[in-house]
């Protein structure tokens, strides 16, 4: 469970095998007594960042930042964190707040709204502009073939094609 709160933090709780709760490990939260509340720490977005929306797919979580950029953490099977490999990221410390790299959109983009699939997400973009990566095996991403797309390097940025949704 993540949850976006008026304050702009970011809270999650519930499974964590892969580091979708953003806190560094493995461990689950809200399973214990004492866990909630108060002790639930906020997940660190980096250094004066706030959420503006949050989308969760399949053990990973996408969030919308105050500046416009787009952060991912937890499961990375098929590169739908983005970050050009299959490493899961929030399991680890270190991983998260400015160590954690926004997406790469494209030259001087940024993102308006966002969503999540399973294993896949997408983002409008300033330009009013669709981009979709991660698990394709349907041809979800809209780019008419079915590879996965940011699970290698060179995918993601300008190389990251729109959607291509018709005039």
């Amino acid at each position: 469970t993540v949850v976006l709160l008026d304050n702009g933090t970011v809270k999650a709780w519930g499974y964590n095998t892969a580091g979708q709760l953003g806190q560094g490990n493995t461990q689950s939260i809200g399973d214990n007594s004492g866990e909630m509340g108060d002790n639930l720490p906020a997940i660190d977005l980096g250094t004066g960042r706030t959420a503006t929306a949050i989308a969760a797919g399949n053990y990973h979580v996408v969030a919308l930042l105050d500046n416009g950029t787009v952060k991912a953490w937890g499961y990375n099977s098929s590169g739908q964190l983005g970050q050009g490999n299959t490493n899961h990221i929030g399991d680890g410390s270190g991983e998260m707040g400015d160590n954690l790299p926004a997406i790469d959109l494209g030259t001087g983009r940024t993102a308006t709204k966002i969503d999540a699939g399973l294993y896949h997400n997408a983002a409008i973009l300033d330009n009013g502009t669709v981009k979709a990566w991660g698990y394709n095996w349907s041809g979800q991403l809209g780019q008419g073939h079915t590879q996965n797309i940011g699970d290698s390097s060179g995918e993601m940025g300008d190389n990251l094609p729109a959607i291509d949704l018709g005039t």
